[in-house]
């Protein structure tokens, strides 16, 4: 009995230790699935980042503190693009935003390189 009980503690406190770790993990794995896709992603072209959309938004919420508003930020540019659809006007307001967006990209690609050794596409 006390055998299993102290089997029992260390496991769960194991599994304490691990699940800490996982959540630096699994981001690390979604950016790494997220630069996949973001290849055909064109930084000039607004309409491109809703192919992103729902990737970048699940990556906003488990970032870490120092991306995290960086991904606040281009989250809310794929949303407005995604608001635009095909409205070329808008789209085109949308294009001379950019430079926020970009910033805020290579905040998030220096992060992952540095943290999760991951390589981001590049922004043009």
């Amino acid at each position: 009995m006390k055998r299993s009980l102290a089997l029992l503690a260390t496991v769960a406190a194991g599994g304490s230790v691990l699940t800490a770790c996982t959540e630096e993990q699994a981001y690390c794995v979604d950016l790494a699935k997220y630069g996949a896709k973001a290849v055909d992603v064109d930084p000039q072209k607004p309409v491109d980042y809703v192919k992103i959309l729902d990737d970048a938004k699940k990556l906003q919420e488990s970032a870490p503190a120092d991306v995290k508003d960086d991904w606040g930020v281009v989250v809310a540019f794929a949303e407005k693009a995604k608001q635009a659809g095909s409205d070329t006007v808008e789209l085109a307001k949308l294009s001379k935003q950019t430079g926020g967006v970009m910033t805020a990209y290579k905040n998030i690609t220096s992060q992952a390189k540095d943290s999760c050794k991951v390589d981001l596409p590049a922004l043009n």
